[in-house]
């Protein structure tokens, strides 16, 4: 009599271990035993208000002493010998928090969402691959690992959040792990680059409209599209007094633009296109200065309004960075080093977006259906084909072959023979494509003393925002000092701040 409970029981068990280690279809990706369990699950992830965040931890990597201070708030104030040690510890402070964030952009970045979120994100991938976002980063790579300096920084900063990915146990896993069922992934100076690009398009892209616009002169004429979307809107012309004078760049961004110059000729067709994500057009940044000679300190202020996406948890991380040689507190981007906007012992700096066009397209003539070869220069060229393995979580890989012209990677290769004569692909050329070392203008604004520091510092940064030299997008107040300077791209004085 026994046999017949033992062999319900043993069923029962087995049903209930096969449907409890089994994910719940695709709205509810993880295996609820899993999850469940008090062990390893969710349980795991609670911490007492109190809980105190102060330990000592040992690393072989570390060179010398390193502290690190969480205030009230849990800004962490971290002090150290040199800069490896200074950077190792954000890194693995950036992941001690933020860690899902910083693996879920830059999977996104790379066009690895779908490895995460399944077959609906596919077309997001593609449109991240076509836009040739790891291509940029791989480019910006090369150029931050050449310099021996730069490299053992970020080097070290990936070292850091290595550390505390190998330190973690199923049960220590971030929540967000455990609810999606995938386990974090190494870091690497690429991953970085990577996150770096992601803010570039974030911030470049969302005021883009070319395709709209060649669309639109369908219907309206140039000096028609001129007056209702002016070149410059009213909302980013500077409040200086009218009449001020300005030196030859900045009254250049009060003339339209020729359309002509920034969209197809053709005046009678229109672009079939299709885009799948677009940055919100809202995100962008404020600043504003007020001279020493108007406060009651005698001090000058700098206000700096960065309005990105909203999300939760934010963009930014605050954080004091220490050394002998370096003091610079504000705040930080997780899956990057350095202190992005913030302020030093000498000087203060903040970071605005001149929402500057930096994307054109090009329209493309392939020789035949294969697309291996285009008109370019009256001759035909050949392509440089990148074939694209998108993994799609519980599903099959998808494959998507992308073409690079001299110009950039073919965007959009719809068949365009009844819109555009003769041409029947439009490539995408974004100034991101083939910057150096995005990250290392922050470095060097970390210790920057002096105007001079300031204006060596910024050189390097292209995009987002930013064409060639002409870029009248930062404001640098001599922290201490009764003087602040609009400046453009080049670090150049444009004119004294109103006073």
């Amino acid at each position: 009599m026994r046999v017949i409970p033992f062999i319900v029981t043993a069923a029962i068990t087995g049903v209930l271990i096969w449907f409890l280690n089994k994910p719940i279809g695709e709205t509810i990706p993880m295996p609820l035993g899993s999850f469940l369990s008090p062990q390893t699950g969710f349980w795991q992830n609670a911490e007492d208000t109190s809980y105190d965040f102060s330990s000592s931890l040992n690393f072989l990597e570390l060179k010398d002493k390193v502290s690190v201070y969480m205030d009230e708030r849990l800004v962490p104030h971290v002090f150290a010998e040199n800069d490896e040690d200074l950077y190792f510890v954000q890194g693995y402070l950036h992941a001690r928090f933020r860690l899902f964030q910083m693996d879920l952009q830059t999977k996104a970045a790379e066009g690895r969402a779908s490895e995460i979120a399944g077959a609906k994100a596919i077309a997001f991938d593609k449109e991240q691959r076509r836009l040739g976002m790891k291509f940029a980063a791989e480019n910006s790579l090369v150029a931050m690992e050449k310099d021996d300096n730069a490299k053992k920084m970020y080097s070290s900063y990936t070292a850091g959040i290595n550390a505390y990915i190998h330190s973690l146990k199923q049960k220590d896993l971030p929540i967000e792990y455990k609810l999606l069922n995938f386990q974090p992934e190494e870091w690497t100076n690429l991953r970085t680059a990577l996150l770096l690009k992601m803010m570039a398009k974030m911030l470049s892209s969302g005021t883009e409209r070319d395709l709209a616009y060649t669309n639109l002169k369908s219907v309206l004429s140039n000096a028609q599209i001129n007056a209702i979307y002016p070149q410059v809107p009213d909302s980013l012309v500077p409040i200086v007094p009218q009449g001020t004078p300005f030196p030859k760049p900045i009254a250049l961004l009060k003339e339209p633009v020729n359309a002509d110059s920034a969209y197809f000729d053709s005046k009678t067709t229109a672009i079939a296109f299709e885009e799948f994500y677009k940055p919100n057009p809202d995100n962008g940044s404020n600043n504003w200065v007020v001279a020493g000679s108007k406060t009651q300190s005698g001090a000058p202020i700098l206000c700096n309004d960065p309005h990105l996406e909203l999300s939760l948890p934010s963009i930014w991380y605050e954080i004091q960075l220490t050394t002998p040689e370096l003091n610079v507190y504000g705040a930080s981007l997780p899956g990057s080093p350095f202190v992005i906007i913030g302020f030093n012992d000498s000087i203060s700096w903040g970071v605005t977006n001149a929402q500057r066009d930096v994307k054109d397209y090009y329209a493309i003539k392939f020789r035949d259906d294969s697309k291996k070869e285009y008109w370019y220069n009256n001759e035909w060229k050949p392509v440089a084909q990148r074939i694209e393995e998108i993994m799609v979580k519980n599903g099959p890989a998808i494959f998507d072959t992308v073409a690079y012209t001299v110009f950039g990677p073919i965007m959009h290769d719809r068949n365009f023979a009844d819109s555009i004569a003769h041409f029947n692909a439009l490539a995408v050329k974004w100034v991101a494509h083939h910057t150096g070392d995005d990250g290392i203008t922050f470095f060097n604004l970390n210790r920057a003393k002096n105007y001079p520091d300031y204006a060596e510092a910024i050189k390097p940064l292209n995009v987002p925002g930013r064409i060639l030299s002409l870029l009248p997008r930062r404001v640098i107040l001599p922290f201490g000092s009764r003087e602040n300077f609009l400046i453009d791209g080049m670090g150049r004085k444009i004119c004294d701040a109103w006073n």
